[in-house]
């Protein structure tokens, strides 16, 4: 069974994703995986974002950074499926979720997907990208913009909404009663970008730490937390308060073994 990273949104040509990048790499267990990016949301164009995606990718250390264009209509079934089942990361893009759901069914790769799922590949993406593996999606894409709900590859339960910061989105809890099932609303990636800079900046063997780097000389403007010594109380100590918020942070993001190893 595979690793599915969804993300709601976010950018990588100003280095937001970075880190979001660094965990897919590092859920494929190699040290230079290889990578598919399917921009089929996107009508397979290529911009800028999508140029600072594979940039991202092969900075990290990834072997290859391969794009397959489902619109290619001299691409067979055996060869869109030979690409996906290839890589170690499928990754997703963005755009028009019935025109990504219409042509993953039309080429048979949501068929290789499926199979890239039991093998065990790292499936990514953001959103539609990441609506794509849930039972359904929730995408402006209806007549003249309107939201509606689309039926997506089903590899995870419930509904998903990405962009859940934004107003217009967030319409997506009011209709959920419309499907009858469960859903799930999801942020522009900053959840999972405050998480990683935990792991990265204040995780230590014995807790989570307040801040990093401590103060080492007291600060006017800032008072009490720069006057104790370093690693005590509020200047980089580890207290018992912020540790559990960061554990309920963690399961709500659906990341349980980050959870359970905190």
């Amino acid at each position: 069974m595979a690793t599915i990273v969804a993300l709601g949104g976010g950018h990588f040509d100003n280095g937001e994703m970075y880190t979001v990048a660094e965990h897919i790499v590092s859920l494929s267990g190699k040290a230079h995986p290889s990578v598919v990016f399917l921009p089929t949301a996107g009508f397979d164009r290529i911009g800028e974002s999508e140029e600072a995606l594979q940039d991202t990718f092969l900075r990290i250390g990834c072997s290859r950074f391969e794009t397959l264009f489902l619109t290619d209509e001299t691409l067979t079934v055996r060869q869109i499926e030979q690409t996906i089942l290839g890589c170690d990361i499928v990754y997703v893009g963005g755009g028009n979720l019935q025109f990504l759901m219409d042509t993953l069914r039309q080429t048979g790769a949501d068929k290789a997907l499926r199979k890239a799922y039991d093998k065990g590949t790292v499936l990514s993406g953001f959103s539609s990208g990441a609506m794509c593996w849930f039972t359904g999606g929730y995408d402006d894409c209806g007549e003249g913009g309107s939201f509606v709900f689309l039926p997506c590859l089903g590899f995870l339960p419930r509904y998903y909404s990405p962009h859940y910061i934004s107003e217009v989105w967030q319409k997506f809890g009011e209709r959920l009663p419309e499907v009858g099932e469960d859903g799930i609303g999801v942020e522009d990636g900053k959840a999972e970008k405050a998480l990683e800079s935990v792991h990265k900046y204040l995780e230590t063997k014995h807790g989570i730490v307040l801040l990093q780097p401590a103060y080492k000389e007291y600060h006017v403007e800032l008072g009490e937390v720069s006057s104790y010594p370093c690693g005590y109380k509020e200047n980089a100590g580890i207290f018992c308060h912020n540790n559990p918020w960061i554990i309920i942070a963690e399961a709500i993001a659906g990341r349980g073994d980050d959870a359970f190893a905190h």
